[in-house]
């Protein structure tokens, strides 16, 4: 079923490879050379004050009625959070199934909604509790937290059908010095972004981007930051896509950078630097451009420093939703999913059009977000829902096709 419906006439315009060939790529680098970016030039910040450069969505596009129907739906227990980055399963975070571990993590079936148990209880003990989890199509991973003395610990094992595969591996730790990890996982890869607390006494140190492949003996370095990666690192079609600082020597700036992952050398195939102190909320780069969020309004910093979602790549023009952004934008050949509070608009850049997604009903107060990041085949959803007392009741979660 298709996700969205054309209007008649056109109108004009967060995969992976195998831990073999990840196993080569880390026998023809060294980690010092892989973490070693003084070959990449950064972009020129992009200042936007021509208001011919900028697409508004609300002002040029047309709205349309959209077509939208899930082509699955599921009622799931109250408490169930979700993360889908690629094939048939999606990560969940759901209420502890005793007393014992505050919460519990697994997966959830894109194709029959079953909800299936992972890890019950943190592996390193009761006074540990699962802070954030991600699955690709062969591999789960996950942190578990000590939040009295804030240890941490990231974990990942290799993963089919549903199932572990393995032992879970200790692929990265910290202490408070250092910030719970942001990751990502596709096929049988984790990509994560380790950074220094900003008031820990690490805090002068540089933030690196890492992958590991399950079977791997370590892991590789793909890029470092000399100050905090403004966003969740994603990966689509082979590329990641991260916001380290850039030009250091100059100021607070972000680019938004794509990163070819089939290159052993992990070439930047593309970066949008943004104004000074602006920092992205949320980016991904979908086919050949950045489509970004921008969480607050920054003065003085022309167009693309005003809250809302664009999508666009160097010199413009940029293609823009002005409403506060609420997640990732998701979406498949330049039709691009935004979401805000109370909805989701569909963006249609080839029809120039632009539809509303719904929310369940009596969602709102709670919430309702997309699961699904990036270029994605199915796109999912999850919110919680109250009952006819407005007590919180379930979480309802939608399978979209796109």
């Amino acid at each position: 079923m298709s996700f969205f419906k054309k209007d008649g006439v056109t109108r004009r315009r967060f995969l992976a490879g195998s831990a073999a060939a990840t196993a080569a790529a880390a026998a023809a680098m060294s980690l010092s050379a892989c973490s070693d970016n003084t070959d990449r030039v950064d972009g020129e910040p992009q200042i936007v004050d021509d208001e011919s450069q900028i697409v508004n969505v609300f002002d040029d596009y047309k709205s349309v009625d959209g077509n939208f129907q899930a082509t699955s739906s599921w009622s799931l227990p109250l408490g169930t959070l979700l993360w889908h980055t690629d094939g048939s399963w999606a990560a969940a975070m759901m209420t502890p199934e005793s007393a014992v571990s505050p919460n519990s993590i697994g997966v959830l079936s894109l194709a029959s909604g079953d909800l299936i148990t992972l890890e019950g209880t943190a592996t390193h003990g009761r006074t540990y509790s699962f802070y954030d989890v991600r699955c690709g199509s062969g591999v789960f991973v996950w942190v578990e937290i000590e939040y009295s003395s804030l240890d941490w610990v990231l974990l990942a094992a290799g993963m089919s059908e549903g199932a572990l595969t393995g032992d879970p591996v200790q692929i990265d730790k910290g202490n408070a010095d250092w910030d719970p990890p942001m990751f990502t996982a596709v096929g049988s890869t984790v990509y994560w972004q380790k950074m220094p607390n900003a008031s820990g006494s690490k805090s002068a140190e540089a933030s690196h981007c890492y992958q590991w492949s399950v079977g791997d003996n370590d892991h590789i370095t793909v890029w470092e930051s000399l100050g905090h990666f403004a966003t969740q690192p994603r990966v689509c079609n082979n590329v990641l896509t991260i916001s380290p600082r850039v030009r250091a020597d100059e100021g607070t700036y972000y680019g938004m950078t794509a990163v070819d992952l089939s290159d052993s050398n992990f070439r930047q195939l593309d970066q949008l630097v943004l104004p000074a102190g602006v920092r992205p909320f949320e980016a991904v780069y979908m086919g050949d451009t950045f489509a970004f969020a921008i969480e607050a309004s920054y003065n003085g910093a022309g167009s693309l420093g005003n809250m809302g979602t664009f999508v666009g790549r160097e010199g413009g023009p940029y293609i823009y939703v002005s409403r506060e952004p609420a997640a990732c934008p998701a979406g498949k050949n330049g039709q691009y999913i935004v979401k805000t509070r109370a909805s989701y608009y569909v963006v249609n850049t080839q029809e120039e059009t632009y539809a509303v997604l719904s929310c369940p009903d009596r969602s709102l107060d709670y919430g309702e977000y997309p699961a699904s990041e990036g270029t994605c085949d199915q796109f999912l959803t999850y919110a919680t829902v109250k009952n006819e007392q407005g007590i919180p009741a379930g979480v309802t979660a939608r399978v979209f096709s796109l």
